[in-house]
């Protein structure tokens, strides 16, 4: 099956993760879904910001954390990080350059490698359209896969899209092939507290971290509630299976400064991921979570 227009490379495919790591609690269980998934060869994972508004030092604490959930896996030394732009792109032809995004020319253009490289952003699309904009010649090399953007067709609020509207807008407009996954998509990765307590808990370090995060975050809410929104996941399980997606191909918009799109008459388009097998992830997650820490004990 074709993701992203290429077809399924062969396996383990290369994989570079783009995440806004601290900025709350679903881009930790992507994170290690992806590493606990041979179907994946993590070649690294970048550290994004998440805006400026909560923390100014937003891409550290992405950072920092990323490197928290290496260490708890016991992979601190065997996947590189680096960092990304700490803050929002101000001007469409100006990259703000980082170690992230010169990570990303380095693998997409790397001699000895003739598969595409898959990029998977969690937050905004800084990094992305930085390094496209320092190297647009990595277009024919990758594939970018985004969780953000609202609901299609009218767009409207959405938290990554909303921390670089920019960026969204130049990698929107570019020739890099692209998978959105919009708000109305990643909104179907609702994760219970049964299956938390039944699934997660009590596997390991990892998993006793994760649950800590989800109650946590959960009590602390301003709208307490039994479930979380784990949005970043369909990524990280597209990736692994693109079957657990269904996807239309269509004219990419632009991007307005309130989050709107703009549809005109393009020869450019995009991938949309309209529907995700929400369980099918969720369970390929618990099953490689057991056999991860089954191995550890045995």
């Amino acid at each position: 099956m074709l993701l992203g227009g290429r077809p399924t490379a062969k396996r383990p495919r290369r994989v570079i993760l783009n995440t806004d790591a601290h900025n709350e609690i679903d881009d930790q269980m992507a994170i290690v879904h992806a590493l606990l998934s041979p179907e994946l060869k993590i070649e690294g994972i970048v550290a994004a910001h998440y805006g400026t508004k909560r923390h100014t030092d937003s891409m550290e604490r992405s950072y920092r954390e990323i490197l928290h959930l290496l260490t708890l896996l016991g992979m601190k030394d065997s996947v590189p990080v680096f960092k990304g732009s700490p803050v929002a792109m101000k001007d469409p032809s100006v990259a703000q350059k980082s170690e992230g995004a010169e990570f990303i020319i380095d693998r997409a253009l790397a001699k000895d490698e003739t598969d595409p490289l898959y990029i998977a952003f969690l937050g905004p699309l800084t990094d992305m359209a930085s390094a496209y904009l320092m190297e647009p010649g990595i277009a024919r090399r990758i594939v970018t896969l985004w969780i953000g953007g609202g609901w299609w067709p009218t767009g409207g609020p959405e938290f990554n899209a909303g921390n670089d509207w920019i960026s969204a807008n130049v990698v929107f407009q570019s020739d890099i092939p692209l998978i959105q996954y919009p708000r109305g998509t990643y909104r179907m990765m609702r994760l219970g507290v049964a299956e938390m307590e039944s699934f997660i808990m009590g596997k390991g370090a990892i998993g006793d971290y994760l649950t800590a995060l989800f109650k946590e975050w959960n009590v602390n809410s301003p709208y307490p509630r039994k479930w979380w929104v784990y949005g970043d996941s369909p990524a990280i399980g597209t990736m692994i299976n693109p079957e657990w997606g269904f996807y239309i191909n269509l004219p990419a918009p632009r991007l307005t400064q309130k989050l709107e799109y703009e549809h005109k008459t393009t020869d450019r388009t995009i991938e949309v991921c309209v529907e995700v097998t929400a369980g099918e992830i969720f369970n390929d997650f618990f099953k490689r979570l057991d056999a991860f820490v089954r191995k550890l004990s045995s």
